[in-house]
């Protein structure tokens, strides 16, 4: 009674042997704009909090206002968004994770239901059934 499926052992034999893991420590600290990102980051925080030690009739306000443009750059988690976007690759390089894109059998626009969708021509006022706008009549 054999399997005519192949097993996961098989399956990586096919394919054959693929590099290791990635590690987050080597995409998130080690590379140099990896620690030029952080410690620019760091340093903009650091800056930032100082400006609310001058006095708001000495302020330059274009530098304060390029500060606060700054805030969605050197925000801590568009950092490990950004610097993570190398590890994600890495790890999908290893076949360590998949991707579904190539698996989705339809897109999202099929999953909604063309009589109960108030864009469609088709649904008539029936999506207002939805809203609470008319009863079931139908």
């Amino acid at each position: 009674m054999g399997q005519s499926g192949n097993t996961k052992a098989e399956h990586d034999e096919i394919e054959g042997p693929r590099g290791p893991s990635p590690r987050a420590a080597d995409w998130l600290w080690r590379p140099w704009y990896a620690k030029l990102f952080w410690t620019s980051s760091a340093l903009y925080w650091i800056g930032l909090y100082a400006l609310l030690l001058v006095p708001n009739d000495q302020q330059n306000y274009y530098v304060a206002n390029a500060m606060i443009l700054l805030i969605f750059a050197f925000n801590p988690i568009t950092v490990l968004v950004v610097l993570g976007y190398g590890f994600l690759k890495a790890k999908v390089a290893c076949g360590e994770w998949e991707t579904n894109a190539e698996k989705a059998p339809h897109s999202p626009k099929s999953l909604i239901d063309p009589y109960t969708d108030s864009f469609d021509m088709r649904s008539g006022l029936r999506h207002l059934r939805h809203i609470g706008a008319i009863r079931d009549r139908y």
